[in-house]
């Protein structure tokens, strides 16, 4: 995943610790992806296809969970 020659901007560990970070003080406000996915390419210019391989490594590391709804949230242990 991380290598010598990789833009560490678009690196999914950095698009993942972004997105932790918007669901973690956006505490109180349902997010799904689309909100996030928008709050996130503003902040870092990123394509959508990069955005949801964060979100798979994140789901993968059991970091998020997504309800019926749609809406992200942190997974529960």
């Amino acid at each position: 995943m991380l290598t010598i020659d990789s833009d560490p901007i678009i690196n999914p560990v950095n698009i993942g610790a972004h997105i932790l970070n918007l669901i973690s003080k956006d505490n109180n406000i349902a997010l799904n992806i689309e909100d996030i996915y928008h709050h996130i390419a503003k902040e870092l210019d990123i394509s959508y296809e990069v955005f949801t391989f964060a979100l798979d490594w994140l789901y993968a590391i059991e970091a998020i969970d997504m309800n019926d709804d749609g809406i992200i949230t942190y997974a529960s242990k």
